[in-house]
């Protein structure tokens, strides 16, 4: 009931100063009302002011209620008591009637019509009537009390505290409360009077009139306030109409007081006047609620009948709208119809309406072109029996079948069509059921297909492009592994043996580089094809990459029924080819390991089969090989032989030696050829020849020797410091390092990083390894020599193309074959072939060294053939870099190494020490 609280009413200490001060003021209000033969005022007005605060603002308004009533109650104490006791007694009095009328009245009210306003309802504006006229007399009784304590037995006495309080309490309420509960707003009275001005200026001016006639005779013509309230009820707004009557009522009040005469019965007249005003004016405020709520009931009315109005519109436009939407539904049916008929014969994908027993019933143009059959002919056919083959028929009766009874409405199936000319196609189809309302029993099925013969096609290529090689027709690496997968299963499960077989074309990389690629093509088919003749029809081949291919033998009997197949492989691939540009014989190299004896996964056989081919490679080729333990074994050690390499370059257990290279003609040190070797941190000092080879197939020589070459440009340096005359650095260029593309390059930007004089740098190169490339090594050869880098060839007579290479190819020196030195003392044919060559040399002006040099006959036969530049452990071993110092300073203490006739020198017997 507090929903209709003020929203300007101050809060909190404020709101309280305020109730307070209203309390005060409604109270000496109440006295000018008294008259000085009675104890208690006509009307106490505080008791109306409590009951309107506590159903405007519920429990929020006790404070102001509670502390109001009592400073309210001290005001007829103060004023009108004898003495300090009828002062405290009538304080107390007051204060009880005051706060038991309130309370009773609100608490009263709101047990019964719980939260409902009283000015909302009239019926619960007679609850509040009713509530109040019992708390009224209910807060009577400490008056009674009072006046039995002061010794009133007598009917006036009795009438006078019984009656007076409850009418005086009573009036005060209906004046005040209703007031209080309507105004929600300041400066009410002035908006009312703006709004009906002529009006309020009538109605004042008649309560002016009625006022002076109240007054002139009260308890004959108060009654006439009666049409002047009522003038207010039905006239005035609520708020308004409130505000008017109890200022009517109040005015006629004081009015009949100052006008009654004391010759009457003063309590009497005065109950007279309290009950007359009291009814006037709660007649007046019930009409007022009672037109209030009429004009609810006749707005709620109006909303009824414009809401139905609103809804039979609706209803009407709904009705309008559904007999449009059934006239447009029966044009859009016949549209529709003539859509399908037009759709159904135009359409490109095949339709077709078959009945439950899979007769055709209806056949558009796309399935006459499809199937070759028209229309007449196909109506009437069984669609499964006349196009559909036999292994594909049980599937779309059973599908058919199951949409037809079955609550599914669709279904998909894809089939095989043959067509009257004999085409094969592959059909999607979707099938939906077609329900007939008028008639049930007729089943249809409606097959809309796909043609889908292309997306087949183009999955069936993708397919064999994912799993096969194209150019040889074998498995690739994805499929054969999946073989091998379920093969090795298959053995494990049923205990028997599976092979894998591993082989390579040998030298394939030269028939591409020479021949063609076109030719290395045919020469990978021709094999893939004698592959098949050789192994059965269960067996797997796979191209693994480049010339690489695998065979799977899925069950074998050990490893001779394996070698069999490997010899028939080895037979059928020796037989001539021919090829773009001529025929060929080839080799190949096999690996065999078998399963589950050498390995249960497919990486391990793999991994075992291609070490036992390059076993077969080392072992000289086209031969074949078994994979053993020790294989493994080797691996493993390669492997951890790889990963210390790597460690020790990083970390630099590397170091160069140096074997010097002594003049003949006076024993002079005029060059030092640089040796790698490797200080291991548990088997010591390493040759090349132990980890080059781990080096080269791991991708690690390029790098080694790149810093062979520079640390030796660096140490270079150093030496001439050392020697006090210009000393040459040999350094030995391996094949994989010499053919690398960018090798002058490399060594241009070491000599201009070291800032060495490229005169002093030699770089010795295998004849071997000039005659694989022969114009690229002279490009090659003629960029170092444009740097100003000496070039050496090594092992000079050892191949059978040295004229031509001395001719075309700009050396500046050449190095004996130490394989024709060690056989030259007791071989004449060998001594007159060095002798050619070291002639030939000397001939086109080339200084000839020889290296390896260990006997004195080696050394004196050398020296009779004319050679310049001698080397080898006779004369002295491979020093360390940290000894060079020591070589040169012994060097210039004791004289020339190599004098004229002296062989051996206690120099190179001090130093000599084989080379591991």
């Amino acid at each position: 009931m507090n929903n209709d609280t003020d929203t300007n009413r101050p809060t909190g200490g404020l709101r309280l100063i305020a109730d307070i001060a209203a309390f005060l003021c409604l109270a000496l209000a109440s006295l000018l009302l008294l008259d000085t033969s009675l104890q208690s005022p006509a009307a106490w007005l505080p008791t109306g002011y409590a009951i309107g605060l506590l159903f405007t603002h519920g429990r929020q308004a006790l404070p102001s209620v509670v502390s109001g009533t009592l400073l309210a109650a001290l005001i007829p104490a103060l004023l009108g008591a004898k003495d300090w006791v009828q002062g405290m007694e009538w304080w107390l009095a007051v204060s009880l009637y005051t706060l038991i009328a309130a309370l009773v009245t609100w608490q009263g009210y709101r047990r019964v019509m719980a939260r409902q306003f009283p000015l909302v309802h009239y019926t619960a504006f007679l609850w509040f009537l009713g509530t109040l006229t019992l708390a009224g007399f209910v807060a009577t009784l400490p008056f009674l009390g009072i006046g039995y304590l002061n010794g009133g037995t007598s009917l006036p006495d009795l009438q006078q505290a019984i009656l007076q309080p409850w009418f005086a309490g009573f009036l005060g309420a209906v004046l005040i409360a209703p007031l209080v509960m309507g105004i929600r707003h300041r400066g009410l009275l002035l908006r009312a009077l703006r709004r009906h001005l002529f009006e309020s200026m009538a109605w004042f001016a008649s309560l002016g009139f009625i006022l002076l006639v109240v007054w002139y005779d009260p308890l004959q013509n108060l009654y006439l306030m009666f049409p002047v309230t009522i003038w207010a009820a039905t006239r005035f707004s609520l708020q308004d109409a409130m505000l008017a009557i109890s200022c009517a009522g109040l005015a006629a009040l004081a009015s009949a007081i100052a006008g009654l005469q004391h010759g009457h019965n003063v309590l009497e007249a005065y109950l007279v006047i309290e009950g007359l005003t009291a009814m006037i004016v709660a007649a007046s405020f019930y009409v007022r609620v009672l037109l209030k709520d009429r004009e609810r009931i006749e707005y709620g009315l109006e909303d009824v009948v414009e809401q139905r109005t609103r809804e039979l519109q609706i209803a009407n436009f709904e009705l309008k709208d559904e007999i449009f939407v059934r006239q447009q539904a029966e044009k859009s049916f016949r549209r529709s119809s003539q859509h399908f008929r037009a759709l159904f014969e135009t359409a490109s994908n095949p339709i077709i309406v078959v009945d439950d027993q899979i007769v055709i019933r209806q056949w558009n143009g796309a399935s006459e072109q499809l199937f070759g059959y028209s229309r007449d002919e196909a109506i009437g056919r069984n669609l499964s029996t006349t196009f559909i083959p036999a292994e594909q028929q049980d599937e779309l009766s059973w599908k058919i079948l199951k949409l037809f009874s079955s609550g599914l409405t669709q279904e998909t199936l894809e089939t095989e069509i043959h067509g009257f000319n004999g085409s094969r196609h592959f059909i999607l189809w979707n099938l939906s059921r077609l329900n007939d309302e008028d008639d049930p029993g007729q089943r249809r099925l409606i097959l809309i297909g796909q043609d889908i013969t292309e997306i087949r096609q183009s999955q069936s290529q993708l397919h064999y492009l994912a799993h096969y090689d194209v150019l040889t027709n074998t498995a690739n690496r994805r499929l054969f592994e999946d073989r091998c997968k379920q093969a090795i299963s298959s053995a494990i499960r049923h205990r028997h043996s599976c092979a894998l077989i591993c082989l390579d074309v040998d030298h394939f990389k030269r028939i591409n580089d020479t021949l063609g690629h076109d030719a290395g093509d045919r020469l990978l088919q021709e094999l893939s094809n004698r592959l098949h003749t050789c192994v059965r029809e269960e067996d797997t081949i796979g191209r693994l990459g480049g010339d690489e291919f695998a065979v799977l033998l899925t069950r074998v009997n050990g490893a001779e029924g394996c070698e069999k197949v490997a010899r028939s492989i080895l037979e059928a691939i020796v037989q001539p080819i021919t090829v773009p540009g001529g025929e060929l014989v080839i080799t190949s190299s096999i690996g065999i390991t078998l399963a589950p004896g050498d390995a249960r996964s497919y990486e391990q056989l793999l991994k075992n089969a291609d070490m036992a081919m390059y076993r077969a490679k080392n072992a000289g080729r086209n031969n074949i090989q078994f994979f053993s333990a020790d294989m493994n074994e080797e691996m493993q050690r390669q492997i951890t032989l790889e990963r210390e390499l790597r460690y020790g370059i990083n970390n630099g257990q590397l170091d160069l030696h140096y074997q010097p290279v002594f003049q003949v003609r006076d024993g002079k040190i005029i060059g030092l050829e640089a040796l790698l070797r490797w200080h291991h941190p548990s088997r010591g000092v390493l040759a090349p020849g132990e980890f080059l080879d781990v080096a080269e197939q791991t991708g690690l020589l390029q790098p080694l020797g790149e810093w062979i070459c520079h640390n030796a440009c660096l140490q270079a340096r150093a030496i001439q410091a050392m020697s006090g005359y210009p000393v040459s650095i040999r350094i030995n260029l391996s094949s994989r390092q010499y053919n690398h593309p960018r090798l002058a390059e490399q060594v241009d930007r070491i000599i201009r990083d070291t800032r060495l004089d490229p005169a002093l740098m030699l770089v010795e190169i295998d004849e071997r390894i000039l005659n694989d490339r022969l114009e690229e090594t002279a490009c090659t050869l003629h960029r170092l020599k444009e740097i100003g880098v000496g070039l050496v060839l090594d092992r000079y007579g050892s191949g059978l193309s040295t004229l031509k290479l001395l001719r075309d190819l700009p050396f500046d020196q050449v190095k004996i074959d130490q394989h024709l030195l060690h056989l030259a003392p007791s071989d004449e044919n060998t001594q007159a072939i060095i002798h050619t060559l070291i002639n030939l040399a000397r001939q086109l002006s080339l200084t000839v060294a020889a290296a390896g040099v260990e006997t004195e006959e080696q050394d004196l036969f050398l020296r009779t053939a004319g050679c310049h530049l001698l080397q080898g452990h006779r004369f002295c071993s491979p020093v360390a870099s940290g000894e060079l110092p020591d070589l040169f300073a012994q060097a210039r203490q004791n004289g020339p190494i190599l004098p004229e006739n002296q062989i051996r020198m206690p120099f190179g017997e001090a130093h000599t020490r084989r080379e591991p």
